[in-house]
């Protein structure tokens, strides 16, 4: 039962190529201790490792530092410097502030490059979860500070520590105490330290932060600088947060079948009726037991029905689901309200715009939720269903797919041996071997010329591709706006708000993502 008391994508490949051989190893494949991987790899879950918006996350600066010859100097997204001096040191941003160090002195800059704790004031600056432990260098008194330089702390021993380098919040630990803040300066709590007691852990997810301790765990939400919720059991872990931040999936350490959900107005929900739990790519969160039978959830998280991994999912009373007799029924509002049983299939996978995939008597279609025919065209193959940008792969011969939108309308001309969608487009394979190049709109932006492409993810505001011709030969492309920033480079790497490009004499070049040089190394 999901109990409730008051007080956190992989989406299935769109290869064709690895379609059948996939549903091979799913059903090969056996033993308990896979099937949270194969489920994961095969159906409707996100892994624990796709990136949230980094532009939502506290973490996020449109500034950076550039080292070279081992000083640091600070820049913003446009290519501007920000800054005249030169660092010795920094941090990362978070929130909008770093500690820096110029000739062996140390202070707090913004990312605008103002200096908000001056050189001098104190002797030693220690950054950790977006806030500052200061030693005074006369009286050798500690004060914690906020990156504006506002004092929330000050005492003679005091140590801090965080989550990570990314992490919003920071635990302040003194003599027989922790206590626990955000970034802001915002207090959540004071624990006293117990004899024989292992050390408080943390833990941060999507900018939630968990405090563990002495058999109690803390969930809080470090920008609205609230506790969520609190309870008494041994330690829980992130297993994953919703990308609206509305849910928060917990795991126990010890026990792997114990799960909590904690929602943001504070609700906790033990999970017992299934052995696992993970949300789909539309953060409906769903229960499983293998890597065959699946659990669709009530709205309390307890099990409405178990169904089949071949499950088409909009929400626990709309779904499709292929059955271990061979029919697929039609699931609408609770009920079955068509069922196919001539060798029937069906596309697996979440709704985003309401269309089944099925397969009966040999012909594959689009459905509406109430059964009905949704796109007057007989398939020889539906790939995959209608994705996020409101595209399906389909295929009127083997091998060679094509882009549809909702209406059926063909968006690409040519077809293609693969269709692959990454985050920002499509990659296009001909049976030559060759690679195109399809924006979010499934309009092709670049011959089929190249190796390889690769979606680059680093690019926060952009939406940026490589073409790959051959070893360290590639186009830069913005795909967004359908424009080659460089041709036959050397790209080196890739960062949030710029990337680097490798020069004949060894040197480094520094691009904007709008495709300006704005420094070479000097080294």
């Amino acid at each position: 039962m999901a109990e409730k008391q008051s007080t956190e994508k992989v989406e299935k490949t769109e290869n064709p190529k690895q379609k059948h051989s996939k549903k091979g190893l799913i059903f090969g494949l056996i033993g308990a201790a896979l099937f949270a991987v194969i489920i994961v790899g095969y159906f409707l879950f996100r892994p624990k490792a796709a990136p949230d918006d980094p532009k939502a996350k506290l973490s996020y600066s449109s500034s950076f530092f550039i080292s070279d010859g081992g000083k640091y100097t600070l820049w913003n997204a446009d290519g501007k410097r920000l800054t005249e001096d030169t660092y010795e040191s920094k941090s990362d941003f978070i929130a909008g502030y770093a500690y820096v160090k110029r000739d062996g002195q140390v202070g707090i800059i913004r990312d605008d490059g103002a200096i908000t704790v001056p050189f001098g004031r104190y002797g030693s600056i220690e950054a950790r979860g977006g806030l500052f432990l200061a030693q005074d260098g006369n009286t050798k008194q500690y004060h914690v500070l906020t990156g504006t330089g506002r004092d929330i702390m000050v005492g003679e021993d005091l140590s801090i520590t965080s989550a990570g380098s990314s992490s919003a919040f920071a635990l302040v630990e003194s003599a027989g105490v922790y206590d626990l803040f955000t970034f802001s300066g915002a207090h959540l709590g004071t624990f006293p330290k117990a004899e024989d007691v292992d050390e408080a852990q943390l833990a941060v997810n999507n900018d939630f932060g968990l405090f563990y301790y002495n058999n109690f765990n803390l969930i809080f939400d470090t920008r609205e600088a609230k506790v969520l919720a609190s309870f008494e059991d041994s330690r829980y872990t992130f297993e994953g947060v919703t990308d609206n931040r509305t849910q928060i999936l917990l795991q126990n350490e010890a026990d792997e079948s114990k799960y909590k959900l904690v929602t943001s107005s504070g609700l906790v929900y033990d999970l017992s009726d299934c052995k696992y739990y993970a949300f789909t790519i539309l953060d409906y969160l769903i229960g499983y037991e293998s890597y065959s039978e699946l659990a669709i959830l009530n709205p309390d998280y307890t099990v409405a029905k178990r169904v089949s991994a071949y499950l088409a999912l909009k929400d626990q009373n709309n779904y499709a689901v292929k059955n271990d007799d061979g029919n697929v029924d039609i699931v609408r509002n609770g009920a079955v309200i068509k069922t196919f049983d001539q060798d029937a299939d069906i596309e697996s996978g979440v709704l985003y715009d309401d269309l089944y995939g099925i397969t009966n008597d040999g012909k594959a279609m689009f459905y509406n939720l109430d059964g009905n025919v949704a796109i007057n065209h007989e398939y020889k193959e539906i790939w995959s269903l209608f994705n996020k940008f409101h595209h399906a792969v389909v295929a009127d011969e083997e091998d060679e797919y094509y882009l549809i939108d909702t209406a059926g309308n063909r968006l690409t001309a040519d077809t293609y041996e693969r269709i692959y969608r990454d985050e920002g487009g499509y990659e296009l394979k001909t049976k030559d071997d060759k690679y195109a190049i399809a924006n979010e709109k499934g309009e092709p932006v670049t011959e089929a010329k190249y190796e390889s492409t690769y979606y680059r993810s680093a690019a926060v505001d952009h939406n940026i591709w490589t073409g790959k011709y051959g070893s360290s030969d590639y186009d830069v492309i913005d795909v967004a706006n359908k424009k080659v920033l460089l041709e036959h480079v050397n790209v080196n790497s890739f960062y949030a708000n710029y990337f680097t490009v490798s020069t004949d004499d060894g040197k480094y070049d520094y691009y904007t993502y709008s495709g300006v040089k704005f420094y070479t190394s000097e080294n």
